[in-house]
């Protein structure tokens, strides 16, 4: 089939293996198109980079769009639908949904053969059927007049409604004039490979709460009023401020590192074990999405995993062959551990382009 690639930016992404891959399925790519400028912007890989205004007259069967599914389908699809059938717009991943189909079509693994059947009539997204009955829900942002931040109304787990901010220019302007945020919650409904809490393995009153990886700080203000005290770790700068707003009536027990979590203290980095200072015996929650640093920063929390009573959920789907790894370390300790249900594809991380595999999201521990 002949494909053209529809992208914003050329110059983002080593698209090698995307092509490499197009081109192992037998399909004919017949070029970029830019969908933000009207330039001819020359060749990728010995491949032609149209303008858009090229679109009507290229003889493709299929136009992917290099972007997931639920971004493709909010922004980029309504702007093209006059331009391009809708019946040959896919997304790039259209291509690793066929890669993985013939890799695990002898699997033995029910949940992976529903993905599969699933994707028969749907495109491959992060959570695939996991979350297909999840209804798209869009949280109205508003600007603190006294910061400048943009912010939305967020409910903890006991009902209150607290501002969570935001960085400058966050969300999207929705055709009433107001700006939004979607889904902020989507990784944690009960279907989801995500999810951090479960029956038997919550937050509960009185834990020392450590959030390594805060983001927008969501699963921590979710029980802010619950815990004796809070750690969050966060390094990207765009949140620093927006978590200060977000923690500030909570300062006498909220403590925040703006540093990577890792094995070892030193160059920007720092270890669980170097700057938690709580008795040894203590309840502890640990959550830990941290983009692939997950193992390295668990060896360094040998005192917080060894002297506590401790549970945990670990992101487990960065990289390839985290999942077991996550679960040696605290099995090494006498925890318990398993996996939440469900796979993950992560989309997210040009690797997947080489490994196409499924993944379990989370892993979690507990010894007690």
């Amino acid at each position: 089939m002949n494909i053209v690639i529809l992208t914003g930016d050329v110059t983002h992404k080593d698209y090698k293996k995307i092509i490499e891959v197009a081109e192992d399925l037998g399909h004919n790519l017949l070029g970029f198109v830019l969908l933000n400028d009207e330039n001819d912007f020359g060749k990728v890989d010995d491949y032609d980079v149209y303008p858009a205004s090229f679109l009507p007259v290229l003889k493709y069967d299929f136009a992917l769009i290099d972007s997931d599914e639920q971004t493709a389908e909010k922004f980029i699809i309504p702007a093209l639908i006059n331009i391009v059938p809708r019946e040959k717009i896919k997304t790039v991943y259209w291509l690793l949904q066929q890669v993985m189909t013939k890799k695990y079509e002898s699997s033995k693994d029910e949940v992976i053969q529903d993905t599969l059947d699933y994707w028969k009539t749907h495109e491959l997204s992060i959570f695939n059927q996991h979350t297909a009955s999840y209804e798209d829900t869009f949280d109205e942002m508003r600007v603190d007049e006294a910061c400048g931040l943009p912010y939305i109304m967020f409910k903890t787990v006991e009902g209150k409604e607290k501002r969570m901010y935001y960085p400058p220019g966050s969300g999207w302007k929705a055709p009433d004039g107001k700006t939004y945020i979607a889904n902020v919650l989507r990784e944690q409904v009960p279907t989801s490979p995500h999810l951090y809490t479960k029956a038997g393995h919550q937050v509960n009153d009185g834990d020392v709460l450590i959030d390594a990886g805060v983001c927008e700080g969501n699963f921590a203000l979710r029980y802010v009023d619950i815990c004796s005290k809070i750690y969050l770790f966060e390094m990207d700068k765009r949140w620093f401020a927006p978590l200060y707003y977000t923690f500030k009536d909570y300062w006498d027990k909220v403590e925040f590192i703006p540093k990577a979590v890792s094995d070892i203290s030193g160059g920007g980095g720092i270890s669980l074990d170097d700057v938690i200072a709580v008795p040894a015996g203590k309840n502890i929650f640990l959550k830990m999405d941290i983009e692939g640093a997950e193992v390295a920063a668990l060896h360094g929390a040998k005192r917080i995993l060894s002297s506590n009573k401790a549970r945990a959920s670990i992101c487990s789907y960065h990289r390839r062959d985290d999942c077991w790894r996550i679960k040696s370390i605290f099995e090494k300790y006498g925890y318990k551990t398993s996996t939440s249900e469900g796979y993950m594809v992560f989309i997210y991380n040009d690797e997947i382009w080489e490994s196409a595999d499924f993944r379990k999201g989370i892993v979690y521990a507990s010894n007690y």
